[in-house]
């Protein structure tokens, strides 16, 4: 079937106009190549929230060099900036165990290793904070879901905060962001000035945003919403995990309790004289959702801005159906990622 440029998300201001659009209400930055198949996060959240009635844009593998023109090309969101690091821990996707270069970049056009940076959760973020302050960041992906507490990072061995910190985003979604991030649209939109223009403030002046279940934001202990309450759990600090390798253990069993639970507490962690407030998670999506997920309407291939080049991910999975999404929990493979990074 022979596809329209307009049959994919907008990547840049020539496509907006063929839309008619003059301004788009959510942005999201990718790690990734954008291929338009519900096997990668960008296409997933960006084809949700365009279901849900909002204008999404994606910038895919934007340059971090220079002037910023890819981060500024299409001006400002109504809502939100998203960013969506990849399919890949950044790091993981770089580099093997024996930290050597891998020989392609499987999420890129022609397996480039130059198209992405080390963390770009991190980077994207900071640069669009000193572009546009007042613009809200969301963080999602594998990087935000895996270092949302006090972590260890195998490639400098040692222990990490929080990534909000580090990034300077305003909000984390974890896991499956296709519930929050509605949902975080939808208190948003509610919320933005007439003049179209969303602010920052509204995360700390409005507490319903801070009740988004699934997401993490840092908060001083005033600005929690009811307090800290009896039933929530209050993990050992950040600094208290740097002192004492028995405290981030302890951490660890109740991240991962918690993220299983059908009814789970919320977790709460110091770190700098704030805490990072993790909210529990949306239920499970119902086998109706989850169908509804992927009936959206993907065009299952690359964007034709690659021209045919050969994306090694796309390959693997061009041919291939989704039947399933998430993890039942607690296997020993994704524990490697407190022991291992």
């Amino acid at each position: 079937m022979e596809y329209r440029l307009t049959d994919f998300l907008p990547t840049t201001k020539k496509e907006l106009d063929l839309r008619g659009w003059t301004e788009v209400d959510v942005i999201l930055f990718s790690g990734d190549a954008y291929i338009d198949h519900p096997s990668f996060g960008a296409a997933v959240i960006g084809r949700t929230l365009e279901a849900a009635g909002y204008k999404v844009a994606i910038v895919p593998q934007p340059d971090w060099h220079g002037d910023f023109r890819d981060f500024k090309k299409l001006g400002r969101p109504r809502l939100f900036f998203g960013i969506a690091p990849g399919c890949m821990d950044s790091m993981v996707n770089k580099y093997t165990a024996n930290r050597r270069l891998r020989s392609e970049d499987a999420y890129s056009p022609d397996g480039r290793h130059d198209m992405r940076p080390e963390y770009p959760t991190i980077v994207y973020s900071r640069i669009l904070k000193q572009l546009y302050p007042d613009v809200p960041v969301v963080l999602g992906g594998i990087e935000a879901s895996l270092r949302r507490l006090t972590h260890y990072d195998y490639w400098q061995d040692r222990l990490q905060k929080c990534i909000l910190c580090d990034a300077g985003a305003d909000l984390l979604i974890y896991g499956m962001g296709e519930k929050p991030i509605v949902e975080l649209a939808n208190q948003l939109s509610s919320l933005a000035a007439p003049s179209g223009e969303a602010h920052a403030s509204l995360f700390t002046l409005h507490a319903s945003l801070q009740n988004i279940p699934q997401t993490v934001y840092l908060a001083r202990k005033e600005e929690i919403p009811g307090g800290i309450r009896e039933n929530d759990i209050r993990l050992h600090s950040h600094e208290e995990c740097l002192r004492d390798k028995r405290s981030q253990a302890e951490n660890f069993r109740h991240i991962e309790e918690q993220s299983n639970m059908m009814h789970a507490q919320r977790l709460l962690q110091e770190v700098d004289g704030r805490f990072v407030v993790v909210n529990p998670p949306y239920p499970p999506m119902t086998t109706q959702e989850i169908d509804a997920s992927y009936d959206l309407p993907y065009t299952r291939q690359p964007h034709p801005k690659y021209k045919g080049k050969r994306i090694p991910a796309y390959d693997m999975i061009r041919h291939s159906v989704n039947i399933h999404r998430g993890c039942f929990g607690g296997c020993g493979l994704c524990t490697m990622s407190a022991h291992e990074g």
